[in-house]
């Protein structure tokens, strides 16, 4: 019997979780990750993962390996590569199955669809609609797939978040400036809840013993009504969701479904923070388990790691600078704050983007700054990890007022706390960090933005604003923005011309420039230019203040 070092938690066995299922023969193991974002040498690493797969394979008849999204992008490997790395590496770990994330969308969608083809495993996506009149890639994607354990079967189901076309980019998405995708996120939530309980229904039907829901909606509250949490109590029928996109931690929760029976929720994190264990017992029990860390390392996969770090080494390691102090995106607890507080790595980024185009102001969404930057030799990969989307520049013209209302739509999840018990609060992607600009947000007054049935912003509910105080750069002096001037504004095309994160204030502005330089390349001439970080962001400037 293989060992496990590290093991977070074993529930024990729970009647609720239980199914009668006379024929199955042996216990059915089924690991899971999530959010891996490339970070594939990361805590667990794919390659003990692999060989703990293996181990358990002696063991054990039926055992596959799962993949819940946001595999292909978040690294080095994903974005040098587009993907097609960190595919091979999926192939060289045999996966079974696999839906995907938001993220998957990042290089566009015919990128996307050849990595489709390069997969050995089965792709799943339960939740798609296309009305278009080109190419839909889910085109032969199943909607789910059952497999069979020795006569026991097991459905799996892969439910993308329905708010993939505004957290990746919307203009993926669209044919001839319409959305031709559409996940399901119609009449508040019942668009998606009513398509689950339909595929649900069929695949019971068809003699499934358990269902498994794979979902990268996330469980926090501020994701309602496209949450896990919110699918699991208006469906019945499903056994386990195992859930991903909000990067939590749990281990194993239990939730009612509509009829009050309980349903299991699992989530294991990012970077390979965990890996899931999902046992179906012979017994008809369930259970989940987290595993963070396991002696054994896999030869092939390693291997494979190599000759993928191989590919891209030569300019990973190119040297661009020194930096004498840390400059993180979280804080001492591990916190996240970038999507919900001004950081410094975001300062030197937006800063990056006002220099090489010269401009007025400069925007970035916070959930464009991925990573820190820690002290010591600063290399072209740590610049690629804090800008990983090979986004371009984009400048544009736009109004005091419309700058303002920019800064409005992305404050709108913003609290005054941004952590509680060991949880983020209130972050969004969203939430704009900003540089030749200074303003305030207001947490006591509620947001008034008004989003539309696609979650993209039409306009506000009423008068009332939480962004105030908002000062511009001039002539080295911070003096009241003008809401009727008309400034140059900077930032990527993802957020300024492809209204990123449902963002659609500036995306009618005049356009100057549509394809710059792409981010990470900006970061790069920035560096240059002024000769390296100086002490100039040891600390944060106070560009954004909150109360």
């Amino acid at each position: 019997m293989r060992r496990l070092i590290g093991v977070i938690l074993i529930l024990m066995f729970l009647l609720s979780g239980c199914q009668e299922t006379e024929s199955q023969k042996d216990d059915i193991y089924i690991f899971y990750t999530s959010d891996v974002h490339c970070g594939v040498e990361e805590n667990l690493t794919l390659a003990s993962l692999k060989a703990l797969v293996g181990e358990t394979k002696k063991d054990h008849e039926f055992v596959s390996l799962v993949d819940l999204g946001d595999y292909l992008q978040g690294g080095t490997l994903g974005s040098l590569s587009k993907g097609k790395l960190i595919i091979d590496l999926m192939n060289a770990m045999e996966y079974d199955v696999a839906t995907f994330g938001n993220h998957e969308f990042d290089y566009g969608l015919e990128e996307l669809s050849k990595r489709m083809s390069e997969a050995d495993f089965d792709l799943i996506a339960s939740n798609v609609q296309y009305s278009g009149s080109q190419k839909n890639i889910f085109d032969g994607i199943p909607e789910y797939i059952i497999k069979d354990y020795g006569g026991t079967k097991v459905a799996f189901l892969g439910i993308l978040t329905p708010k993939s076309r505004i957290s990746s980019t919307p203009k993926f998405f669209m044919e001839n400036d319409a959305f031709v995708y559409n996940f399901y996120s119609g009449n508040d939530g019942e668009d998606l809840y009513d398509k689950v309980q339909s595929l649900v229904d069929q695949v019971r039907k068809q003699g499934a013993d358990y269902v498994i829901a794979m979902t990268h909606l996330g469980s926090l509250a501020m994701l309602a009504p496209y949450d896990s949490i919110s699918l699991i109590s208006h469906t019945e029928g499903i056994d386990v969701v195992l859930d991903s996109h909000s990067h939590s931690v749990v281990v194993e929760d239990r939730y009612p479904n509509k009829n009050g029976e309980d349903v299991i929720l699992s989530s294991v994190g990012t970077k390979l923070m965990a890996a899931g264990e999902l046992i179906l017992g012979k017994d008809g029990n369930i259970s989940t388990l987290h595993i963070n860390e396991y002696a054994g390392q896999d030869e092939e996969v390693l291997k494979k790691v190599d000759e993928a770090n191989a590919v891209i080494s030569e300019i990973l390691s190119q040297k661009v600078c020194n930096l004498a102090y840390d400059m993180p995106i979280v804080d001492e607890e591990g916190i996240r704050m970038t999507r919900a507080r001004e950081t410094t790595v975001a300062d030197f980024f937006a800063d990056a983007i006002r220099f090489v185009l010269d401009c007025d102001v400069a925007v970035l969404n916070g959930g464009g700054v991925r990573s820190s930057i820690y002290a010591g030799e600063v290399l072209y990969k740590d610049l690629l990890n804090v800008a990983p989307f090979q986004n371009n520049l984009a400048l544009v013209y736009a109004s005091g007022q419309q700058i303002m209302d920019a800064l409005e739509f992305g404050s709108r999840f913003t609290e005054r706390l941004y952590k509680l018990d060991g949880n983020t609060v209130g972050e969004n992607g969203a939430f704009l960090q900003v540089s030749g600009l200074k303003y305030m947000i207001d947490t006591s007054v509620e947001s008034s933005a008004v989003l539309d049935e696609n979650d993209m912003f039409a306009g506000f509910a009423n008068e009332n604003r939480r962004v105030k105080d908002v000062m511009i750069l001039e002539n080295e002096e911070y003096v009241p923005i003008d809401p009727d001037k008309v400034y140059t504004v900077g930032g990527f095309n993802y957020v300024l011309l492809n209204s990123g994160d449902g963002n659609t204030v500036l995306k009618d502005c005049e356009v100057i420039i549509e394809n710059g330089l792409t981010d990470v390349e900006t970061l790069r001439a920035y560096l240059d230019a002024i000769g390296g970080f100086g002490e100039k962001y040891r600390t944060v400037e106070g560009r954004i203040t909150i109360e």
